[in-house]
């Protein structure tokens, strides 16, 4: 009988562990085939049974990772990781979730262990040192102006750091020609990210403004001459398919005509992107609203250097759609009074980019401007051609370059710009 016993029992769990291997291998093929829901209600069936198999907690989390469920997905590898699985394959999800996360430092071991695992790896090992690159120094240089905008002449710096997790910090100057005025800026910006959907984004700038045309500067008499400011915007998903941004930026200029006198400025920004049913595409609501020196009402005594401010509200309700293919984006925008300073009644924005080879890429970018009644160029067009492509040429250098037509009511011009992005790794 005692003989029996023993062998009824090993029967028993040996039909367990073909149950097992048998619901593992199923679940397997249908989270290859797109079938999430059906591998995962199976999987949850057999932890039910068996809560301490560590190959389905693994399974379990490529589910959630396939479905971009990050924390979900690092709990269910940490659990295999305490049943005891050391897999190179399980240590290398646990880090991509990690790094959707931004735990950078934390993926930078989950990497190194699976290295340690299996140092053959490429694949762990090209992640790796792509991490290190990204968490760490990145200097930005562009001459000529590489924006989609009215820039003739001008230089762009940018210093970004990426070592700290969760956070990621630039300061950075610039110059830009554009024939009505110029204008020279310095700026320091960090994210602080709560989550991988979640931040906080705080802006710091300088900019300082001069005249050309300092007899009859355009749009409007009251020209600004320093403008310090702040802005602080937060964004995040409020439903997995709706993302909104909302940003609040004061400033305090003085003016060219009177710098001993300031205005204070307030602009609330906001929006809305939501992904469709059809996943190329992502529609896009713009809005803001300014409180600045109404044109119409300030008096300023350029004589005398003084002003008398009045203020004005303005507001901008605009929108569009964004297009995502594996190799081509495209965007286009329609804002009425983009620029939020009365000078165009609407204007269309455009950009596309094809990705012609993995370390290649062509960019285009339109403007198009309808000037308001408020202009000195009532009823008039303008426009700007941008074309260009950038290079990844290795990890630590990408490289930019192009050119731009830009065709105003008063003056015609064209300008090329090159850029360039140097990388330095935290190791």
């Amino acid at each position: 009988m005692r003989v029996r016993a023993v062998i009824l029992v090993f029967f028993w769990f040996s039909q367990i562990g073909w149950c097992a291997e048998d619901s593992l291998r199923d679940a397997a093929q249908l989270l290859d085939a797109g079938r999430s829901r059906e591998a995962e209600g199976m999987l949850h069936r057999l932890l039910d049974h068996d809560p301490q198999n560590g190959e389905a907690r693994q399974l379990l989390g490529d589910l959630f990772r396939k479905d971009g469920k990050g924390p979900e997905a690092e709990r269910e590898y940490r659990r295999a990781l305490d049943l005891g699985r050391r897999d190179p394959e399980l240590f290398k999800s646990l880090a991509t979730v990690q790094k959707w996360q931004r735990h950078y430092s934390a993926a930078l071991s989950s990497y190194r262990e699976a290295l340690r695992l299996a140092p053959l790896d490429s694949e762990a090992r090209d992640e790796l040192e792509d991490l290190q690159y990204r968490r760490g120094l990145s200097l930005f240089g562009a001459v000529g102006g590489s924006e989609t905008d009215f820039t003739e002449k001008g230089w762009q710096t940018e210093l970004t750091y990426g070592g700290i997790d969760r956070v990621n910090a630039t300061v950075g100057a610039s110059y830009a020609d554009k024939f009505f005025y110029t204008r020279q800026s310095n700026y320091g910006s960090a994210y602080f990210f709560l989550s991988p959907s979640r931040y906080i984004q705080v802006n710091l700038g300088q900019k300082r403004y001069n005249y050309p045309l300092a007899t009859n500067p355009t749009p409007d008499a009251n020209a600004y001459r320093n403008v310090p400011s702040i802005e602080v915007e937060v964004g995040g998903n409020l439903h997995p398919n709706l993302r909104a941004s909302l940003a609040y930026e004061y400033f305090r200029p003085n003016f060219f005509f009177g710098p001993s006198f300031h205005a204070n400025n307030h602009k609330l920004s906001g929006e809305l992107s939501y992904q469709t049913s059809w996943k190329p595409l992502r529609l896009r609501l713009l809005t803001a609203v300014l409180r600045d020196p109404d044109p119409n009402g300030t008096v300023v005594d350029r004589v005398n250097r003084r002003v008398s401010v009045v203020y004005g509200t303005q507001y901008l309700v605009g929108g569009g759609a964004n297009f995502s293919f594996p190799r081509f984006e495209a965007e286009l925008l329609v804002l009425p009074n983009r620029d939020l300073d009365r000078s165009a009644d609407y204007s269309f924005l455009g950009a596309f980019s094809v990705q012609v080879a993995r370390h290649f890429k062509i960019r285009n970018g339109y403007i198009f401007d309808h000037y308001s009644t408020q202009s000195v160029f009532t009823r008039k067009t303008a426009h700007v051609y941008n074309a260009g492509f950038s290079w990844n040429a290795t990890r630590w250098l990408e490289l930019s370059a192009g050119g731009k037509t830009i065709r105003r009511p008063v003056r015609n011009d064209q300008a090329a710009y090159v850029a360039a992005t140097f990388r330095v790794p935290v190791r």
